[in-house]
């Protein structure tokens, strides 16, 4: 089985390399890259020169300068067959991550992600990794935590991504989620697998630190699910808004953002649904706790030196 590996590169320097490494080590073999370069300033065409001149599997192509979600549409345009496994160039697979899910294509899956782990600098230098649960997602679980997370960890058949359409290129934030609410809504099958195979690189200043944008992603998700008569009762959504305002509480505290960003969405996750917030299990008790805990800490460390 061949797969196509797409990354869309955008002054990407910094990381790129180790994302087109972490390609060339698969153990499974049977796959082709289509780089996209979008119009990147740095040193971002010289390293996929360099790689593509090392193997012959990679393809690189101009893309339109208008953001990732049409750097990926242009790549499906020039030719990506088979299961596609989409990469950002800032993120790392593991080994055997294609190898991993080719079975489960070779059977005739549409949509598939695993687990994966958050990291700064190297892979492994954090202990927080994502769930993955049992069932296929559903619309409402999309608009809750979104278990896939990122675009590094999708994996789709080309049947499956031309049934869902393609990826929304006025969105900067979100157009995964919207991606997958659209397939989910429209019957694909979205299956998980519990393995931590992808490396998801989190760095203050990138795209996914953008909380406030990421929620106006989300809303845009909930309109794409109106549309396509799938939206969740109220009190479902009600409930899917508070736990997406309780993970990006969770991000920020992740990020080192500053303290009242995170009590702010605590704050609000609790207010839109407070059975919402403080489900599965310490998850919500313990951000609502960490959120208001770091704004209170700093004020008693104020009050710490003046009273000397």
């Amino acid at each position: 089985m061949t797969f196509t590996v797409v990354i869309p590169c955008h002054n990407g320097e910094r990381t790129l390399a180790r994302t087109l490494h972490s390609v060339r080590m698969q153990t499974h073999g049977d796959w082709r890259m289509i780089a996209v370069d979008d119009r990147s300033t740095d040193r971002t065409p010289w390293i996929l020169e360099t790689f593509a001149a090392l193997d012959t599997r990679v393809r690189i192509v101009a893309g339109p300068g208008k953001g990732a979600a049409a750097a990926r549409n242009a790549a499906l345009e020039h030719g990506a067959e088979g299961p596609v496994a989409f990469l950002d160039a800032d993120d790392v697979w593991e080994p055997e991550r294609l190898a991993t899910v080719a079975p489960i294509f070779g059977a005739g899956a549409e949509i598939a992600y695993t687990r994966y782990a958050f990291f700064a600098e190297e892979p492994g230098d954090s202990l927080t990794v994502s769930t993955v649960p049992p069932a296929p997602l559903t619309v409402a679980d999309l608009l809750r935590e979104n278990p896939v997370g990122t675009m590094s960890n999708l994996v789709a058949s080309r049947a499956a991504l031309d049934r869902a359409g393609p990826f929304r290129e006025d969105m900067t934030h979100g157009e995964d989620r919207e991606w997958l609410v659209r397939a989910a809504a429209r019957g694909l099958s979205i299956i998980g697998i519990d393995e931590t195979l992808l490396h998801y690189r989190t760095s203050i200043g990138g795209l996914s630190t953008d909380l406030e944008k990421m929620h106006a992603g989300w809303r845009e998700s909930v309109r794409t699910a109106a549309d396509l008569d799938a939206l969740p009762p109220p009190r479902v959504l009600c409930a899917a808004e508070a736990v997406y305002l309780r993970y990006l509480a969770r991000r920020a505290l992740r990020l080192g953002l500053p303290p009242r960003v995170a009590a702010d969405y605590a704050l609000r996750g609790v207010t839109r649904s407070p059975r919402g917030f403080l489900s599965d299990g310490a998850r919500g008790p313990l951000t609502l706790g960490s959120a208001l805990a770091a704004t209170v800490a700093p004020r008693l460390m104020r009050r710490v030196l003046v009273n000397r």
